[in-house]
């Protein structure tokens, strides 16, 4: 019989762990007097004064009817004693209630590893499979789900730098699809925090029918606390820990190209650093040489690890000693240029020596934009702040920029370092459409009469302009008052209001410095990188002491991204989150970035060149665009050119007006040659804008191509997908970690590398599991009627027995 699915629970959705259920119902006769004798004396007592009575009728009926025979005087006394007792027994107030037996079922905890280096290729069961796979296909098609919900509940859950719960499966009910796990559990952390997780699940589920955790990892924890000491919590609380180990201990002799890092945009005959990573597996202190290419056309396709024959043309080679296993061999070429503008395909190939086991990870290639024009920039400020001056001055030294300048406190004739001193805001489309950015640091925008705001607002939606905007403590609030500033307001990333609204200060400054914390997003977006890699650039802002004010202005809209916010000072507490300092959204088919005060000057103090790092590389982010404004048919964006491994891709088709024909048809390739069908939407209120996403599951070039409507023309975009620098330094699955932890906990250790995988596998497992579901009791409303007939019928027998007493006693010719 086959297993029964459903579409698994997103997180929001997923029930919490533990659900009770009612499994009976049983009835109970109790007391309310008996039980609100709650000192030691009182049921003694009232004991004493039933036998006392009891005692007093008996004494009496023999004093009275001495001279009535002894059957008369014991049914005269037993009638008043039953009278007695029925009275007794209204006084005991009893009351029936109901008891719902509530059952607590026995709970296993499923943690899968996410992070990147599970989406690394082993050799598993003879063929070469992806380590995310190997964990879905154990789970579904291995039997470990089905398995477990036999006796337990079963909470899915998935750990990389982050620690969530994917869904709850109730005892017996049915399992997620396969499809929909593999989509839950995509590999896209950048670190292994396996302590940090197994201590997460130990507080959420802290309780006695908890029975074990399963752990689905290659065992490689790079961060956070040690997975040992969370073991050792886990034994505490009688929560054994199954580890399965998914990867290979010795990985196959190998050298892989593990990165490819080129500049997104060059001009004509400049040189450029293009730098590539070895990775190499038993070639330790080995020669090889590495060749960089140029490709005959971008994404030019790929056989067995290498381009076409006759598909390259070889700029340069050097000879490259391969370090110890995993580490990361960098190796750099200087380009002297490339002459014809365009997108260009570089390629790094390395030539395998002998031995070699794994020749499809051999090259890599990436692209880059050879453009043959400086990038125009209007630099508007609401005064010559410092902000301005040194982010003029950073632009007006790189030849790739031009940059005009508006102020609205400067007075005729007075001279800036410019290309040209504006009077006032362009006039025409024709005008403003001559730059490819527009900057604007705390400006006034009561300066721009309606129709200039209306064409800012055109110029980014429909020619993809680039507005990057600071926020101050002068003119932001100012501008924010005037109700006609609507359409500058949508430009914004966030909800802007006016902090005097909402009761807060939004621009005081602060005595200390308020320190950045960087989201996910912000950790990966490379535009705000302050170095060549992703550590450096970490190193680099944590050296950061912060920003002393961010403008609280409100919550970033739907579809915005925040990549950091600034934290309030030592000492002040905040309600809700922390305000943005960094956020950016597409706007149509421009892009907006919004930065929470004029403060990025003082990254001058951090590092060298790090101030004018990040001011081009934003200047150039928000424009690049513009690059693709000669596409009149239609235009294909993504926010950035470079991915983490398992992180969503979100691609915009912008055309030139909106369409009511069939949708556009998108096509992705990935670097191992498999494509899919990607599904683009309009935007809501945008029929020109066109939407998808998908999630880039492995390391390499990704072709992205879409097919226009009515025209037949075709846009492409190409991206590439990295794996995170922490997971690519120790890639083999750490053993001799897993059997520590489970033997810490007293639990079992299972590799996929010495056998593989069977059903029988999965309940040889779940046998080990205990069965701890908990029953209790709780106790309902008590029954109206129960006491309604209870007390009508002592009344009746107390009354009926005085009366056939009374009757009795005359008969007898008693007093």
């Amino acid at each position: 019989m086959p297993v029964p699915t459903s579409p698994i629970a997103p997180l929001s959705d997923a029930p919490p762990p533990g659900m009770a259920a009612m499994s009976g119902v049983r009835h109970r006769i109790g007391s309310r007097l008996l039980e609100g004798c709650t000192e030691w004396w009182q049921l003694p007592a009232l004991a004493i004064v039933a036998l006392a009575v009891a005692a007093y009728v008996i004494w009496t009926y023999r004093r009275d009817a001495a001279e009535l025979s002894w059957p008369v005087r014991v049914g005269l006394a037993c009638l008043r004693l039953g009278a007695l007792a029925a009275l007794a027994v209204a006084l005991l107030d009893l009351e029936r209630t109901a008891e719902y037996e509530i059952v607590f079922p026995s709970r296993v905890a499923v943690l899968v590893d996410t992070s990147g280096s599970m989406a690394l290729t082993d050799d598993h069961a003879g063929l070469p499979r992806q380590r995310q796979e190997q964990a879905v296909e154990l789970l579904h098609t291995g039997g470990l789900l089905a398995a477990l919900t036999a006796d337990h509940e079963v909470s899915l859950w998935r750990f990389a730098d982050e620690v969530a719960r994917v869904a709850v499966i109730p005892r017996g009910g049915p399992l997620p699809a396969g499809d929909a796990i593999g989509e839950a559990l995509a590999a896209d952390g950048t670190e292994t925090r396996l302590g940090d997780a197994i201590g997460r699940l130990l507080e959420e589920d802290a309780s006695a029918t908890l029975a074990g955790i399963v752990l689905i990892t290659d065992g490689g924890s790079n961060a956070g606390i040690e997975p040992l000491a969370a073991a050792e919590a886990a034994a505490v609380a009688a929560v054994p820990l199954h580890a399965i180990g998914i990867g290979s201990e010795m990985l196959p002799v190998n050298v892989r190209v593990a990165d490819l890092v080129v500049p997104l945009r060059v001009f004509p005959a400049d040189r450029f650093t293009v730098t590539a990573y070895l990775q190499p597996q038993g070639l330790q202190n080995q020669r090889v040489r590495v060749e960089l290419g140029e490709l005959s056309e971008p994404g030019a396709g790929f056989h067995a690890g290498q381009p076409a024959a006759g598909a390259v043309r070889v700029i340069d080679a050097v000879d490259v000693v391969l370090g110890v296993d995993g580490e990361l061999v960098p190796v750099r070429f200087d380009v002297p240029g490339l002459e014809s503008p365009g997108r260009r395909g570089l390629v790094v190939r390395v030539q395998p020596p002998p031995g070699d086991r794994q020749p499809d990870d051999d090259a890599q290639s990436a692209e880059i934009e050879v453009v043959d024009r400086v990038t125009h920039v209007l630099l508007m400020a609401g005064g010559p702040g410092r902000e301005y001056q040194f982010l003029r001055n950073v632009l007006d030294r790189d030849k790739s920029f031009a940059v005009d300048v508006l102020l609205g406190t400067v007075a005729a004739g007075m001279s800036q370092d410019a290309r040209r001193i504006l009077p006032a805001f362009p006039t025409s489309d024709e005008a403003l459409a001559d730059y490819d950015a527009v900057v604007a640091i705390d400006f006034d925008w009561r300066q721009l009469d309606p129709p200039a705001r209306g064409r800012l607002e055109r110029w980014v939606a429909k020619e993809s302009g680039g507005l990057l905007l600071v926020a101050g403590g002068i003119s932001t609030e100012a501008w924010l008052a005037d109700p006609r500033m609507k359409a500058i307001r949508g430009l914004f990333p966030i909800e802007l209001r006016r902090p005097s609204q909402v009761g807060i200060d939004g621009t005081a400054w602060s005595e200390v410095a308020r320190p950045l914390e960087f989201t996910r997003e912000g950790r990966e977006a490379e535009f705000l990188w302050l170095a060549p890699n992703r550590m450096a650039s970490e190193l680099a802002w944590d050296s950061f002491p912060g920003v002393f004010s961010c403008f609280d202005g409100g919550s970033p809209k739907p579809g915005a991204t925040v990549y950091a916010r600034a934290l309030p000072p030592a000492g002040r507490v905040v309600a809700g989150n922390a305000p943005a300092y960094f956020a950016g959204q597409f706007y149509g088919a421009g892009i907006v970035f919004y930065c929470g005060s004029g403060e990025l000057w003082r990254l001058r103090s951090t590092a060298d060149g790090a101030h004018e790092r990040l001011v081009t590389q934003l200047v150039r982010h928000v424009s690049q665009g513009r690059l693709l404004r000669g596409a009149r048919q239609g235009r294909l964006l993504v926010d950035r050119d470079r991915y983490p491994v398992g992180a969503p891709v979100v691609v915009r088709l912008v055309l030139p007006t909106a369409t009511a024909a069939s949708p556009p048809n998108c096509r992705v390739q990935g670097p191992d040659g498999q494509g899919f069908d990607l599904a683009l939407t309009p935007e809501p209120g945008r029929g020109d804008v066109h939407r998808g996403s998908f999630v880039v599951s492995r390391a390499g070039r990704w072709q992205i191509d879409a097919r226009l409507p009515g025209t037949g023309g075709q846009v492409s975009r190409g991206i590439q997908a990295h794996l995170p620098d922490r997971e690519l330094v120790r890639p083999r699955l750490d053993r001799g970690l897993l059997e520590a932890v489970a033997a810490t906990s007293a639990g079992r250790t299972r590799f996929l590398g010495e056998a593989a995988w069977t059903p029988a596998d999965a309940l040889d497992l779940a046998a080990a599991v205990p069965e701890r579901s908990r029953r209790d009791y709780e106790t309902g409303a008590s029954d109206p009627v129960f006491k309604e007939r209870l007390n009508a019928l002592l009344l009746t027998a107390g009354v009926g027995l005085l009366c056939v007493e009374w009757i009795g006693r005359r008969l007898a010719k008693l007093a």
